[in-house]
């Protein structure tokens, strides 16, 4: 919209205003003030959706034709161009609920889809492990680079050293291990890889057994894993079949 039409718009907004201050004025003068305060509570209760934006267009646009200049009325093309600019923004404004509508849909599609998954092993970002009877261990150690030195330990409640595993030198990307089947029990692990004299601390994931899943007032996916607690969806880094 141009700025002359912007202007003409904003006159007629004030102009129309101060018109209908003028009648409310007249109105209670006679006795019908109650009428009038009713249709005005009645327009600004409304809500701001697309309906109203049509009608408070059309009321400026009134509002210009009524109070524009006799002796130097508006061009007829002005009124086609602002309906057009108007038509442009309500269909804007639709496609804004559109797709907002369509996001809904999308993360309503997505925690279904995610219900799948109990009962599967994923592998899970996790420094410790929670088993409740006895059974192997699986797991990995992602590399953000390559190492020369990567050592795995594993440690009980008491501090105890239960299980360990070393590699030479590796590429960036991941170790999987399989470690011998622990008693039940509350298991830590140390993971640190060397490279150049320099100490890094890899993250460590954990194989285990979805149970739940649940979608918190965050709105992010949470899938509760057996023997690691609550992890986010998007952090599995894999999936497997349901165990047997």
């Amino acid at each position: 919209m141009s700025l002359a039409q912007v202007s003409s718009l904003e006159t007629a907004r004030g102009s129309s205003f101060q018109s209908h201050t003028t009648t409310q004025v007249a109105s209670n003068n006679s006795g019908t003030a109650a009428s009038s305060s009713s249709s005005s509570s009645s327009s600004t209760g409304s809500g701001t959706g697309s309906v109203e934006l049509r009608n408070e267009f059309l009321q400026m646009m009134v509002a210009q034709i009524q109070n524009q200049d006799p002796l130097n009325p508006l061009d007829g093309t002005q009124y086609v161009t602002q309906l057009a600019q108007f038509s442009m923004v309500e269909g804007v404004e639709n496609l804004r609920v559109l797709q907002q509508q369509a996001l809904v849909m999308q993360d309503t599609q997505q925690v279904l889809q995610s219900t799948n998954l109990v009962g599967k092993e994923v592998m899970a970002p996790s420094s410790s492990l929670t088993l409740e009877h006895e059974q192997p261990v699986r797991g990995q150690i992602y590399l953000a680079n390559a190492a020369d030195e990567v050592s795995l330990h594993v440690y009980d409640q008491h501090g105890q050293q239960v299980a360990t595993q070393q590699w030479g030198g590796s590429k960036q990307g991941t170790l999987d291990y399989d470690l011998s089947a622990l008693p039940p029990g509350e298991y830590s692990f140390e993971v640190k890889a060397k490279s150049g004299g320099v100490i890094s601390t890899p993250q460590n994931y954990v194989a285990g057994e979805v149970q739940r899943v649940t979608l918190p007032g965050s709105g992010d996916i949470q899938l509760q894993v057996a023997g690691v607690g609550t992890v986010p969806l998007f952090s599995i880094v894999e999936f497997g079949q349901a165990k047997s």
